[in-house]
């Protein structure tokens, strides 16, 4: 299996087939604010005029419901940030962002924002990120997180826009985790199984550590974008001459079995 670049076709309304997916999955996310106040009238205004999605629902008592296609989205306000050390936890091993835990210290409230009924996977993203994007414009939001993930508001509204440009921000849909041992740098992914895919993992590698993520990030991509699966047995890279093995089997640092890359 070969990774090339593909024409710059219309990526995102394209169907995928061979995947399962269970009928009436729901996709869930948290916005951070830095106060207790969610601006709903500019949140529809922007899903309007960015999305051109354009719903009659009004908020009440700090909650919306609306349909957008058959697909329920709904957004609540909770004034009082979520519970325990969850998301400052998840703030350290976020590579991308290595100031999530400061930039978000001291948040005071946060809204659960979520899409259900979802039977295809990449439909259910493309207007979850949609809805993400429009929150996040709002003066008080500071991040974005969906376990493990933490973004800041700035660069998840940033990658939400490659969908005007028929790209599918899956820096957003899929998590690259790191990880550094004696024997080498090693990789995981969280988020594949949500496109019907095997995670995929890079153990111990001697590799540069942004050579580790960038590889990891890269075939990801591939995988959400192309629908392609990784088959235990077979060989991936990025040119005729480039062979990296594959090998399905419990996953080290992934639930279940995960594909891993020889690297």
């Amino acid at each position: 299996m070969e990774l090339f670049e593909r024409p710059g076709e219309e990526r995102v309304r394209r169907k995928r087939q061979n995947r399962p997916v269970q009928a009436g999955d729901s996709l869930l996310g948290f916005v951070l604010l830095r106060e207790p106040e969610c601006d709903f009238p500019r949140f529809i205004r922007n899903l309007k005029n960015d999305w051109d999605i354009g719903t009659y629902a009004l908020p009440e008592l700090g909650s919306m419901l609306f349909e957008v296609d058959g697909l329920t989205v709904t957004c609540s306000l909770v004034r009082a940030p979520l519970p325990g050390n969850e998301v400052r936890s998840c703030c350290g091993i976020n590579p991308l962002w290595p100031e999530a835990e400061q930039s978000i210290e001291g948040y005071r409230a946060h809204v659960i924002v979520s899409v259900s009924g979802v039977e295809d996977p990449l439909v259910g993203h493309v207007l979850f990120t949609q809805v993400l994007c429009s929150m996040l414009k709002q003066e008080f939001a500071l991040a974005l997180y969906m376990s493990p993930m933490v973004v800041s508001a700035e660069a998840y509204v940033q990658n939400a826009m490659l969908l005007k440009e028929g790209e599918l921000p899956v820096q957003l849909w899929v998590f690259v985790g790191l990880y550094e041992e004696e024997e080498g740098v090693s990789s995981y992914t969280i988020g594949l199984r949500d496109f019907g895919h095997a995670e995929i993992e890079v153990l111990r590698s001697r590799r540069e550590l942004t050579d580790v993520f960038e590889l990891t990030f890269h075939i990801a991509g591939y995988i959400v974008d192309c629908g392609a699966t990784l088959q235990d047995g077979e060989t991936i890279g990025f040119s005729p001459e480039q062979r990296f093995p594959l090998r399905l089997s419990p996953g080290i640092a992934v639930e279940g079995s995960s594909i891993k890359i020889g690297y």
